[in-house]
């Protein structure tokens, strides 16, 4: 059991971290205008704090080490993504090194920045209020399909179901 642990972690971290690596590239290439790191950092702490919602995270004052609060949270939440991923697709029946159903849970993930941190953030449901020069639904929509394609990769070449 250990080792399906550690293996639906690596699968977790892989898959966040082609999501991280693809959402760079597609940022230089111009394709995406995301959030920077330290605005997910700040909502992350305020959530830490009970206090979730804004009317602008970037008006909320910052906090102390705000980049260095996003990343550990972004690949938790990766991982718990990663883990319910390997779970459903066992339980459900579904092949879970489908490139298909792997891009689908994926882009499903979107729900959660669209319905819920874009809103709490200030910026309405699907980003469309973000900040001038953010592009936050194709952003989000672009970046998590990178994450599907992680999970499928790191499903295929380190296992996890």
């Amino acid at each position: 059991m250990a080792v399906n642990v550690f293996r639906t972690l690596g699968v977790g971290v892989i898959s966040t971290l082609s999501m991280d690596l693809l959402s760079v590239l597609a940022l230089r290439l111009r394709v995406t205008a995301p959030l920077s790191p330290n605005l997910m950092g700040r909502w992350f702490a305020s959530v830490a704090r009970a206090q979730p919602l804004h009317a602008d995270i970037a008006r909320t004052p910052a906090v102390n080490h705000e980049v260095a609060i996003a990343f550990p949270v972004h690949y938790a939440i990766g991982a718990v993504l990663a883990a319910l991923y390997v779970w459903g697709t066992r339980e459900l029946g579904w092949p879970a090194r489908s490139l298909a159903v792997a891009l689908a849970f994926g882009l499903s993930t979107n729900v959660f920045p669209w319905l819920l941190m874009f809103p709490a953030m200030g910026y309405g449901f699907f980003g469309v209020n973000g900040p001038a020069g953010t592009r936050l639904f194709v952003s989000s929509l672009v970046s998590h399909g990178f994450f599907g394609a992680g999970l499928w990769i790191a499903i295929r070449t380190i296992g996890g179901s």
